[in-house]
């Protein structure tokens, strides 16, 4: 063995033992040295793979726009590939990206070690670890003309996701590229656990200096009651975790001398591998969005789940209904529980701003582009959208000079901001709304036919409030949302009735104004009667007073309470405003 447990090879330079066992097993898929042809995978089975791996858009998008700007000044890329090392995206320097394309470095190309022999991609998903092929150390000669740089990426589960990868020309490597790899791998491996996991169990969160808790390099495990449900891949190393501890190791085997109580900071801590950490032990945070707490029928009903089905299915919605009927609220609620949901919800109304505007807040527009602009461009709602949800509100009222550029952008995949050349690739998920029946535009000529079966690849109504069954749950749904069980602010069945009774012409959007004003008016702990109902909505029910009220109860309330209103009105079962309300009535009627 040579020193530095490095090895010669036929016509390559020296190997590490891990690249040398990599050769043997490249002989062994029968490959040959010589150039050779590997076909790639064709568009659509692309977009397939695509969507089985949507961690990447939830988990690596945004890290790899980062990561493709920060190094597109030199020759250099950025590639992901799935656990198979099939390439799904790549970003960087656009001259290169090209160069690259030659190398078969694009989306659809296989780079696993049985296609490739021994490359970064392919070997590092072999060894489960980090790996870098310089130069002629590649199996293949074609590929002798790149460096590669590259470190798989765990799920929380232990298994591999996929690879993150840095490629450049052998003759000028990019000299921090393992830094840059492995920073981007810990910082994907971090949040996949706090923001897919963590705040609904148990989290442990460990470093041997306290500073560095909170950070990317922290150790994660994260524990449902008593046994281990996930941890990044840090935590992986330092306990030794195989995917088979998952769902099998108990908290008391890792950490016997903790007590699993919350702490508020950080502790010194002896694991069950005899090391000192500092610890924090956090319960879970129970973040429940406002749709899950919503009754069951509301929930789970069949036109929410297909249409929850096509967003995660990345095809386009269109969501109609009369003005101010819930789409954009229904919407938001759907992109919470899509795969969609760890990127943006962007939101823009086409009816409410002049076509020029429109264009630039749609696609963003380059330094200078013009008079009057940001003299540091600006990104457009589109690309804010890239790995989210673009909500189109209004999409009837889309100036049809849009309609093209909007077709383009859902076609190629990509957006070029006003006065710039260059192409942005993005990947989001479209719904749009509309009052309008698009069908009867196309035939008037308002609106691109083409553009209309692009948006609507699937349509749903939202019925208005007057055609719902269940309005009384909605009520309550949006009650909670807004802070009304929070503050233990309650409505008495006549008064949700009478709210469920009433016509709503202006819709959610009324109901929600309704319900505000309600809160804002009442105390903490008030009961809400017919008397707290504007008298718009409750003149529909005979008014019933309460006989237990009149002005010598009223007066006794306010003695006893030493004139504080708000405690008076607590003791009658009523709101303050209500309370006013009598008080006005009888000093009327003494009048």
């Amino acid at each position: 063995m040579l020193p530095d447990d490095r090895l010669p090879t036929e016509g390559a330079s020296l190997l590490t033992h891990p690249l040398a066992e990599s050769w043997q097993r490249s002989r062994g898929y029968g490959l040959a040295r010589a150039d050779q042809h590997i076909s790639f995978i064709k568009a659509g089975l692309l977009e397939e793979r695509r969507s089985r791996n949507d961690w990447v858009p939830q988990r690596v998008q945004p890290l790899i726009e980062q990561l493709g700007a920060q190094i597109t000044r030199q020759p250099a890329i950025v590639v992901i590939a799935d656990a198979d090392g099939l390439v799904l995206e790549t970003r960087g320097n656009t001259d290169f990206l090209h160069k690259a394309s030659r190398f078969a470095l694009a989306p659809g190309n296989p780079w696993g070690e049985a296609e490739r022999g021994t490359n970064a991609i392919g070997t590092a998903l072999a060894l489960g670890a980090f790996c870098e092929v310089r130069g002629d150390q590649h199996y293949l000669n074609q590929n002798a003309g790149l460096n590669c740089t590259a470190a798989p990426i765990y799920r929380p589960d232990g298994h591999i996701a996929g690879v993150l990868d840095l490629s450049a020309p052998a003759q000028r490597p990019y000299r921090d590229a393992q830094r840059l790899i492995m920073q981007a791998v810990r910082h994907i491996e971090h949040r996949w656990v706090r923001s897919a996991i963590a705040d609904r169990h148990w989290t442990l969160r460990l470093h041997a200096d306290a500073g560095s808790l909170g950070s990317a390099q922290e150790l994660l495990l994260v524990f449902h009651d008593e046994v281990l449900v996930a941890a990044n891949r840090l935590a992986m190393l330092e306990f030794q975790l195989s995917p088979a501890a998952f769902g099998a190791v108990e908290f008391a085997q890792l950490f016997p001398d903790l007590l699993r109580h919350p702490s508020g900071a950080p502790h010194q801590t002896l694991a069950g591998n005899q090391r000192h950490y500092y610890s924090l032990l956090e319960a879970p945070q129970r973040r429940v969005s406002a749709l899950r707490s919503a009754p069951p029928a509301q929930r789970h009903d069949e036109q929410h789940q297909k249409a929850l089905r096509i967003l995660n299915a990345g095809l386009s919605l269109c969501v109609t209904g009369e003005t101010g009927c819930g789409k954009e609220h229904f919407s938001r609620h759907l992109f919470q529980e899509s795969r969609w949901r760890n990127g943006n919800f962007v939101a823009i109304n086409c009816a409410a701003l002049p076509e020029p505007l429109i264009e630039s807040e749609l696609f963003g527009y380059a330094p200078g582009a013009f008079t009057g602009a940001n003299p540091k461009g600006y990104i457009g709602k589109i690309r804010e959208a890239d790995g989210g949800v673009l909500f189109l509100d209004e999409i009837g009222d889309m100036p049809a000079g849009l309609q093209t550029r909007l077709l383009r952008v859902l076609q190629e995949k990509t957006v070029t901001p006003l006065g710039s050349r260059s192409a942005y690739p993005v990947d989001f998920a479209l719904v749009c709304a509309t009052h309008h029946d698009l069908h009867r535009q196309v035939q008037a000529g308002a609106f691109r036919e083409d553009l209309l079966y692009r948006i609507q690849e699937y349509s749903l109504r939202i019925p208005p409030l007057r055609e719902r069954a269940q309005l009384e749950a909605f009520i309550l749904q949006l009650w909670r949302e807004l802070g009304g069980e929070r503050r233990d602010i309650r409505l008495l069945p006549e008064a949700l009735a009478m709210l469920a009774r009433y016509p709503w012409p202006g819709n959610v959007r009324q109901l929600l104004s309704t319900l505000k004003v309600l809160l804002a008016l009442a105390d903490d702990h008030a009961v809400l009667t017919l008397d707290d109902l504007p008298q718009s909505i409750a003149v529909l029910a005979p008014r019933q007073e309460n006989a237990d009220t009149d002005q010598e109860d009223l007066q006794a309330a306010i003695d006893t309470a030493g004139g504080n209103l708000s405690r008076a009105a607590k003791a009658l079962g009523v709101s303050r405003s209500t309370l006013y309300r009598k008080l006005g009535r009888q000093k009327a009627v003494a009048e």
